[in-house]
């Protein structure tokens, strides 16, 4: 694939999924925009970090102004930041609450409506949202953060049907369990199978080539079937891994890494069978 001439925008790019999206867009010829809210060190003739915080509408409108100045276009968009505060759903602090929604939801939507009037202008134009695969797999502990990913993934779909005519795609990425920063201080995840930020950026390479409406592993669509036709069976399933997984010391707050014991061989197991589901 060659994206030679094509004006890309990451957000969250300075770590994790955005950095590796950046490297692998420049390694196919686009220019690329890195929204992040501190410095990136990525250095490339064809790259340009912007600070800009989502949750900000006047720095985002600044950092899309800048590229627009530059190109008169943007061709891609990756909303990529995000943001995760998992725990019982009573254990979430009103505060969390707001923030995930600021960044995963209200962010999300700014820097869309940003994109959308050059997108228009041109008759063209690639939005890909980083949703979970806790969507489909309706993840117990993760109530608040799901409801976030959730929104997002309404707000795509309806989106697609008023702009499909216009030239626009959108693509929502129900991502497994990648290793990044975000799940790095819940010792759990070490012994669980997960993506690294490589593969995951291969996934979003792939939707930019086959403009798919969405991207999902085999389990997570499996996962949304089974909820949908059997939702008391998968109830019962959910609620023994609720209970199989207490939470870890980085969802209770607790300073340190190390989770109260070292998971036990069921729950490897468990979490090897729902390879990529958060627990």
């Amino acid at each position: 694939m060659n994206l030679n001439n094509r004006i890309a925008i990451v957000t969250g790019a300075n770590k994790g999924i955005g950095l590796e999206c950046v490297n692998q867009l420049l390694e196919k010829g686009a220019t690329v925009y890195g929204l992040c809210r501190s410095g990136c060190t990525t250095q490339h003739d064809n790259y340009h970090c912007l600070i800009a915080d989502v949750r900000n509408h006047e720095s985002l409108q600044t950092a899309f102004d800048k590229v627009l100045t530059a190109h008169g276009q943007i061709d891609i968009l990756i909303n990529n930041a995000g943001l995760g505060y998992f725990g019982f759903c009573e254990e979430i602090s009103l505060d969390q609450w707001q923030e995930m929604f600021d960044t995963n939801v209200t962010g999300l939507f700014y820097a869309t409506r940003l994109a959308l009037p050059s997108m228009k202008k041109q008759g063209l134009g690639h939005i890909i949202n980083i949703s979970s695969i806790g969507v489909l797999a309706s993840s117990p502990r993760f109530s608040a953060y799901v409801a976030s990913k959730a929104a997002l993934d309404a707000f795509s779909h309806c989106a697609q049907g008023e702009l499909s005519g216009k030239g626009i795609s959108f693509t929502t990425i129900n991502m497994p369990l990648v290793k990044t920063p975000m799940i790095a201080p819940t010792k759990m995840y070490d012994s669980v199978p997960t993506l690294s930020p490589e593969e995951a950026a291969d996934l979003i390479v792939k939707a930019i080539i086959d403009k798919p409406s969405r991207v999902a592993t085999r389990l997570g669509v499996f996962a949304g079937v089974v909820h949908a036709v059997f939702p008391k069976a998968y109830e019962v399933v959910m609620s023994t891994a609720f209970e199989l997984f207490p939470d870890s010391a980085a969802a209770k707050g607790m300073a340190g890494r190390g989770d109260a014991a070292n998971p036990t061989n069921e729950q490897i197991a468990f979490a090897s069978l729902m390879r990529g589901v958060h627990w």
